[in-house]
């Protein structure tokens, strides 16, 4: 699963992290195959970043209304 854009340990951290969500990548095409998943991941985040983001609303226009009543048990509304 090693590519040459990975960070040391980072291959090794998620095949750790699979293993641990219960995901088998014992073999190898399964290894790659995540492998592919995570590069595909990442190259999308990184384009997250790419964004331009300047003419956007600000932050508090995503807030929900502080008048609304919460949920039941929630305390968010």
């Amino acid at each position: 699963m090693a590519t040459a854009s990975n960070p040391p340990g980072f291959d090794e951290g998620i095949l750790r992290m699979a293993q641990a969500a219960g995901l088998d990548v014992s073999d190898e095409e399964r290894g790659q195959d995540l492998a592919r998943r995570v590069a595909l991941m990442r190259a999308g985040l990184a384009r997250l970043y790419e964004i331009d983001v300047s003419g956007a609303e600000a932050p508090s226009a995503f807030i929900p209304s502080a008048d609304r009543e919460p949920k039941p048990g929630t305390g968010r509304a």
